[in-house]
Parts: C-alpha cells; structure tokens; sequence
C-alpha cells in the first residue's frame, strides 16, 4: 500500500449535476520499443522532477523515444466542490523504461490548453492536437477548433492551414488519424463557453491532410450527441463509448464503431443489466477482438470508479474484470464524505476521470488524472490481452483518499 499525502482541508463534489463543470483521451497504436544498447537495459538516472498532478490533458505515444508525452491539462481541483481552472501549457514526457518524468521545452504551439483532442500520428513521428479551451474569466471559456501538430523529433509545433466550413470550436472531443486517406476524423465534443452548461454534439468530420479542406462525414448514422466520450483507434475501425450530451445526462454505456472505409457508424455494444453504468471521462483501449473500457465518472452514488470492462467486438458482449473500489458509507452530505465512503481496491488507482490513455506494443496506459481528492499524476499500465491494474510510476501520492494508504485515522475521505 502506498502513504497517502496530506491535502489541504477540502471535500469535494462526486455528483456532476450539484458541481457544475468540474474541469480522452486518446488511443492510437504503435509499437513501444525497448532499449537493447546493453544486456543490463537502459541507464536510469533519477531527474528529480516532478509534474503538478493534473487532468483534462493530451497524452500521446513517442514510441521512437519510449515516452509518454502529456500536454497542457488544468492543475486545479475543486475547493468546497468550486471548480477552479489553472490551465498549462506544459510538456512534459514519461521515460516508459526508466519510470521518470522530465519536463521538456517545444517551439511554439497552441499556448495554454485543456479538453483538447490528441493523437500520435500513425508513423509514430508526431502527435496531432485538435480544439480544447482556455479560460476566458467569469466562469466562462474560449473553445477552439484550431489543428496542431506536434514533431517529436524536432519538438516543434505547426499549426495546420485548413479551408471551407469546419467544426465548431469545441472541446473534448473525439480524434483519430486515418492514415490510409490521410485526413484526421473529429466527432462529437462541447461547443458551450459555459462552465454551468454542456452542449454535446454528434456531429462526424474530416480534415484532409494534403489539401486542408473539412468534410463533415457519416451524418446519418451518428451516435447521439455527447462529450468527454472515451475513443480508441485501431486498423480501419474509430471506437467511441459513453459520455453524456449535458449535465443532467443520460451517462452513456454504448459503444460505437466509425468504419473508416465507407464512413458509416454502427453500435457495436449496448446498455443493459451486464454493461458497465453509465459514465463520462473513462478511458477506452482496441483490439482485433476486443474493446478495453476503464474508469471514468458514473451516474450513480459512487463517481469516480476504478474498474475495467471489456466488450467482446463478435458478440457484443460486456465482461467485467476489475470491479474496483465498493460504495461502503453512502450517508454523504453536500461536501462532506465520510472517510469510510469507500471500501478500496488497493490493486487498483485512485478513482478518477478526465485522464489521458495511451496505448502500444499490446498495454495500455492511464496518465495522471482528477480523482475526489484533487488530481493524480501517476501511470498505471494495462496489459490488453488479460486486462488488470499495474503501477507503472508514480511521481506522489497526490490525489489520493486517505484510507488507500491503509491508515485508521482518517476524518473524511481525503484526509
């Protein structure tokens, strides 16, 4: 069990609806190199560095490097369940062999930046950066529907020109790079500057990479509309799951599958009895035969979850693997969680949402992260072929309840 660090005195909100905005993820496929120099692997040397635990952020794969890069994300957490905004426009990347994370330097870029869409180029040389937003005061926000990419070798921004009419400034939206046709696929994501409303969307485009011409595609056979959607890439087939088109809900259990081929979106898993409930925020892996579902925000008494699921993509069949932490004490009462609120799976992170997913070379990675107690910014590995939790590195305890360490004494739930 891992020490739990002090917080300052806070409770905060699980319920979306009493919180308002409260402040995915992106998947793509490549292979993780390992470092053959010598026998003995890699020389590790310990950096000393530390990033401010965070959520709302891109994470990508730099394969070449054996890296996770995490750009921007907001370093805030709620306080008496206020949501609070401090957005960045940090880099920073995770050595996946040494565990350590290193604070890097890029030229130019999108400047501070949260909710926005990420994904590593199919090459494995660059990373593409769609939408998110910024702060622009009074609980308001600055959407943005601007396209970015990311050299890894060079660590040099571009902005990408793009003609004719395109998607509204949005946030948290789906992305995918169709390698075959060259373009870059966008769905769904909130077009509202408020942070008291959502408008989710379910609208599917296109970019053309050659040309920079949008395309709005697959109109007739789209999910409904939502945001904060879990997505994952793999072969010709662009997955999505859950998410929610406002507040109130309803928090979606369904999946879906854009074929990049023919353009044409199908439902792929349902809800029901044996689906997991219904969330935002979760994380979302691909397979050739399965889809890999993990955490996320519920709709019911618990929040945050920890668990992971999987959808059999022959029969649509749900599976759940890890069930996670357990509700245990449901006397709550408005920002006031008792320190037995849960009873904890100790294998498995910090109940979370709104953190970034990488995946490579058969695993899957859950990046930092907001959970009850503020953010985290550890890295947990999944290994997709027999799914389960694994700490892969942990800069602190940041964001953890009290009682994950073990301890007798805690008063409330963070501390």
């Amino acid at each position: 069990m891992r020490a739990s660090t002090s917080l300052l005195t806070l409770s905060l909100c699980l319920g979306l609806t009493a919180c308002g905005d409260d402040d995915t993820d992106t998947t793509t496929d490549a292979a993780v190199p390992t470092d053959a120099a010598t026998d003995m692997g890699p020389a590790c040397e310990p950096t000393g560095m530390i990033p401010t635990s965070r959520g709302e952020h891109g994470a990508v794969l730099d394969a070449e490097r054996n890296r996770i890069l995490v750009y921007g994300g907001n370093l805030a957490f709620p306080i008496e369940c206020r949501p609070m905004t401090d957005i960045t426009d940090e880099i920073w990347a995770f050595d996946l062999a040494c565990q350590t994370w290193t604070q890097l330097t890029a030229t130019g870029g999108p400047g501070l930046r949260a909710r926005h869409g990420m994904v590593t180029s199919a090459d494995g040389a660059s990373a593409y950066l769609f939408g998110g937003r910024v702060t622009a005061g009074g609980g308001n926000y600055t959407n943005f529907a601007d396209v970015w990419q990311l050299d890894f070798a060079t660590l040099t921004w571009t902005e990408i020109a793009t003609t004719g009419t395109g998607p509204d400034p949005r946030s948290h939206a789906a992305v995918a790079h169709d390698a075959a046709r060259n373009r870059l696929v966008i769905f769904g994501g909130n077009t509202s500057t408020s942070g008291l409303s959502i408008v989710g969307t379910d609208d599917t485009w296109a970019l053309d990479l050659t040309s920079g011409a949008w395309t709005r595609i697959a109109e007739a056979s789209a999910p409904p509309p939502r945001y904060a959607h879990a997505f994952a890439h793999h072969g010709d087939r662009f997955f999505v799951f859950g998410g929610s088109p406002d507040f109130d809900g309803p928090f979606g259990n369904d999946a879906w599958s854009l074929d990049l081929t023919t353009d044409t979106w199908t439902q792929v898993a349902f809800g029901g009895p044996d689906a997991p409930i219904g969330r935002f925020g979760s994380g979302l892996f691909a397979t050739d035969t399965q889809l890999i579902m993990v955490a996320g925000h519920d709709s019911a008494a618990l929040g945050n979850v920890n668990d992971i699921w999987t959808v059999d993509l022959a029969t649509s069949t749900w599976t759940e693997v890890v069930r996670g932490d357990e509700l245990n004490n449901s006397d709550v009462g408005f920002c006031m969680f008792p320190a037995d609120f849960t009873t904890p799976d100790t294998e498995a992170p910090e109940r979370r949402h709104y953190f970034g997913t990488v995946q490579g070379a058969g695993a899957g990675y859950v990046v930092m992260g907001k959970t009850d107690c503020g953010n985290a910014n550890d890295v947990w590995r999944i290994d997709l072929a027999s799914p389960s939790w694994e700490l892969f590195g942990q800069a602190s305890t940041s964001g953890e309840a009290c009682n994950r360490s073990g301890a007798t004494a805690c008063t409330e739930l963070c501390f």
